[in-house]
């Protein structure tokens, strides 16, 4: 979280745990008064923030840490992601109203987010960690709203892993085998159909795009040559019959000429104009009829001139008439010379000029579609490529699909012994809430197995927020129910006031009987009265909120580190007085590897967590010591199975202990004790 913008009523959590009957050494304070700030009204700049920053706040669960949420629940979400976890196993965030429990919740998750995501296949946390969250305020049954959250959860795409595969094994939990073989042969076919439609779709695109000068040239009405042949259809008709090439129909034959001039390169296109002076009959006979003019003229130029004059006259006296015409009307020879020069210039300019007129048709109407040509790929290879992707999916899920499908007809006994489908795991015949059963047990014996089709998952972790907002009795009931359910592989991590829950669980000690039962390990969160109103004060004011704290690899060393021999034997001596029933010792061993992370030294940790443990008395006469000044922790007066229990500490702890220790770690100790 990023924002200071944080629930300023309940999301108050210390880093220190307390409870209603032994407030060690937090003593109440007179929450900070504060001047509210001045209201600015100024206009915003022009370039004003995408997203302002909140100055009233809400009751929300988003916003700064205000008091280390996250290092309270961190140890929590090591052990969420540690794979030395005997499941199923269930764990509990408790505070009172306001205590911030939700926003711990978020936290914790987000914690377990990373840690999946930082591990690795040789590391000590597990990776395919899914989340299912629930909430219990919907007035769903457990069962059914913890399937259905569980079911969510592993269709969505999980980061690269793809749960597909054990949904469809699990969908049919409980049921007809039958029936699931034909649900895997139809959705096989399905699949099928599909791909085929992608690959006609694929290849209908591939089909235009070879085709695609044609179809813009001919069958694409508005097409950019079509615009300009259309309006220019007069001339180019006009041009085409001139030069021989209108055939029955001018606008198809430009249209082809165009579409053949589209296909060339620059070389090409200038060979396009060379060619349209000479090679076409309208153009020969121009450029022939040019070069006669030019041939006449020079004849005639030739014939006037002085070398033929003196020709003729050296020649037979019958030719000398004929030279003294020729020099007699030689203005007439020049007249007709300079006409034939006219006239050939004349017609060579008729021909270049019809050339460049002919030759700009074509070659503008090949830039207009070779420019559509290219555009209109670009969109169709585009496209392509996108159907590419999908044929090579849909093959990639027919092929698994395939594959559980002969999975599935094995276990009914092979398609020669299909027969009439029974009951479907979800059908109206199930009662919801045995249907769902059916499903978590079916989920919890594959969790952390290996799966026949896709990747196999690590842990299913339940998450169950909104408790308080169910009645006391149909609180109880629901997490009753809910550790019914929460099978091998899974863990439940929960969040409620237990306070709201003696009462209907029959008193304070049948509520902690009871709470013992279902929880492997609580968190406490401290009360509202408990929090440290300048802190909360100045975390809303700061500019900039906490993030959420980064994985610490220390804690992570300290929960999976086995036990040395000093410590199993002090717990060994401290089980009298914290494990009073087998379920007692193994809630005492989970609190102390939870409590050893802090940096409490660890002999003293385990014995304030064995008192945070033991009965009213024991508990009574330590916070009577506690309280009693500083020092050291030397002679108690207490029950005898509390003064043995000292002694040990004191020898593990290879010197005395001091008050100020022994604080620190009750404080610690709390808050992984039942509160009731």
């Amino acid at each position: 979280m990023s924002e200071p913008s944080v629930n300023s009523k309940v999301r108050l959590l210390g880093d220190v745990g307390t409870s209603d009957k032994a407030p060690l050494s937090l003593t109440p304070r007179a929450p900070a008064q504060s001047a509210a700030p001045p209201v600015s009204i100024a206009p915003p700049p022009p370039a004003a923030p995408s997203r302002a920053e909140p100055i009233f706040l809400g009751d929300s669960a988003d916003g700064a840490d205000l008091l280390n949420a996250g290092q309270i629940v961190q140890p929590l979400a090591h052990l969420c992601v540690t794979p030395q976890v005997q499941t199923p196993f269930l764990a509990a965030i408790l505070g009172p109203s306001g205590a911030g429990k939700t926003f711990a919740l978020r936290r914790l998750t987000q914690m377990i987010e990373q840690l999946s995501a930082l591990a690795t296949t040789s590391g000590p946390a597990l990776q395919r960690v899914v989340l299912a969250r629930v909430d219990a305020s919907i007035g769903v049954e457990a069962p059914v709203a913890i399937a259905s959250a569980a079911y969510a959860a592993l269709d969505r795409a999980q980061g690269s892993a793809d749960y597909s595969g054990l949904l469809d094994d699990l969908r049919h939990a409980g049921g007809d085998p039958h029936r699931a073989a034909s649900a895997a042969s139809d959705r096989h076919d399905d699949l099928v159909r599909k791909l085929d439609a992608e690959r006609r779709q694929r290849d209908e695109v591939e089909a235009k795009r070879a085709r695609l000068a044609d179809a813009l040239a001919f069958d694409t009405p508005g097409s950019r040559l079509d615009v300009f042949a259309r309006a220019h259809r007069g001339t180019i008709e006009a041009q085409l019959r001139r030069f021989g090439l209108a055939g029955a129909d001018a606008d198809s034959s430009y249209r082809n000429l165009a579409r053949d001039v589209s296909t060339i390169g620059a070389g090409g296109r200038v060979g396009v104009v060379i060619r349209s002076i000479w090679a076409y009959g309208s153009q020969a006979r121009l450029l022939l009829w040019g070069i006669v003019a030019f041939a006449l003229a020079f004849v005639l130029r030739f014939l006037h001139g002085q070398t033929a004059t003196d020709a003729i006259e050296r020649g037979n006296d019958s030719l000398k008439p004929a030279g003294d015409w020729v020099a007699a009307h030689g203005d007439w020879f020049d007249r007709a010379a300079q006409i034939l020069f006219i006239l050939g210039a004349l017609a060579i300019a008729l021909n270049l000029w019809r050339a460049l007129g002919f030759s700009n048709l074509l070659l503008r109407g090949g830039r207009l579609l070779t420019s559509e040509v290219r555009e209109r790929r670009n969109d169709l290879d585009s496209r392509a490529a996108r159907l590419n992707q999908r044929v090579a999916a849909l093959t990639a899920e027919s092929d698994a699909a395939a594959k559980r499908a002969e999975a599935a007809s094995q276990r009914a006994g092979g398609i020669a012994a299909m027969r009439t489908p029974g009951p479907e795991f979800l059908e109206s015949s199930h009662a919801p809430s045995g249907a769902a059963r059916e499903f978590l047990t079916a989920l919890g014996a594959r969790v952390g197995q290996p799966a026949a089709a896709g990747p196999a998952l690590d842990r299913l972790i339940v998450v169950v927020d909104n408790l308080d907002a169910l009645s006391p009795a149909a609180a109880a009931s629901w997490i009753d129910a809910a550790q019914g359910v929460i099978g091998p592989g899974c863990i439940g991590l929960l969040a409620f006031d237990p306070g709201r829950l003696a009462a209907a669980l029959g008193g304070a000690r049948e509520a902690r009987r009871r709470l013992g039962k279902w929880l492997q390990v609580t968190v406490n969160l401290p009360a509202r009265k408990d929090a440290d109103g300048e802190v909360v004060v100045a975390r809303l004011l700061s500019a900039v909120a906490q993030p959420a704290p980064a994985p610490d690899a220390a804690i992570a060393t300290a929960l999976m580190e086995p036990l040395s021999s000093a410590e199993t034997t002090l717990l060994a001596a401290l089980a009298p007085l914290a494990a009073h029933s087998p379920r007692d010792a193994k809630r005492f061993l989970n609190a102390y590897r939870l409590a050893r992370c802090s940096n409490s030294p660890r002999p003293v940790t385990a014995l304030m967590q064995a008192v945070a443990f033991a009965d009213d008395d024991a508990q009574a006469a330590m916070l009577e010591r506690l309280a009693d000044g500083s020092g050291e922790l030397t002679e108690i007066k207490g029950p005898p199975a509390l003064v043995e229990a000292v002694k040990a500490a004191r020898v593990a702890n290879n010197g005395p202990i001091s008050i100020d220790e022994a604080r620190a770690a009750a404080e610690t100790a709390l808050r992984y004790a039942l509160p009731l």
